[in-house]
């Protein structure tokens, strides 16, 4: 029976360096990088959940710089008396300002997410391609090769969009009348 050796006992002992080191040096499925980007987001402090109904309050809040944040950090650490009246700390809004330093995190996975967005419209355009070129090929074949093939290409002409142009051929002219003559 074999056992599994990445209890939490060997990540504490591994450094970030030989995470990463062993991710590149491995092999890896897709359902693998989303176990990686799973345990990465669940080791991320203060993570909240996505919360349609605090949307506006999030729009508001952005329209304010940090100088009024940090404003009022100072103001906070100054007076016990708004301190307690205000009901929170410098502390908790020092704590919920500094979650920013996420942004590099997040950066960087915008940047992945594009460059992934854009790979996985690369490859479906790369793969219909090569399958139109397939699909062309095979209409051609004849003999026993083009009877094993007819039901491919039978699916693939099934799945094609319709061409919904009307057709090249110019309509045909209205008959004209000779015009009556003056009288």
């Amino acid at each position: 029976m074999a056992t599994n050796n990445s209890g939490p006992t060997n990540a504490v002992a591994a450094t970030s360096a030989d995470i990463v080191t062993a991710i590149r040096a491995t092999a890896l499925a897709p359902a693998d990088r989303v176990d990686i980007l799973r345990a990465l987001r669940e080791t991320m402090p203060d993570i909240v959940p996505p919360d349609p109904q605090q949307n506006s309050r999030i729009r508001v809040a952005a329209g304010l710089p940090r100088q009024f944040v940090d404003a009022a950090i100072n103001g906070l650490t100054a007076s016990s008396v708004w301190e307690r009246s205000a009901s929170t700390s410098a502390a908790e809004v020092a704590a919920h300002r500094d979650f920013d330093e996420q942004r590099p995190v997040f950066d960087e996975l915008k940047t992945f997410t594009g460059i992934l967005d854009y790979s996985l419209r690369y490859h479906h355009w790369q793969a219909t391609l090569k399958s139109r070129t397939a699909y062309r090929v095979g209409k051609t074949l004849g003999g026993d090769e083009g009877l094993i093939l007819q039901p491919h290409i039978e699916i693939m002409a099934a799945t094609l969009p319709r061409n919904k142009r009307k057709s090249k051929t110019p309509p045909a002219p209205a008959p004209t009348t000779p015009p009556k003559p003056a009288a």
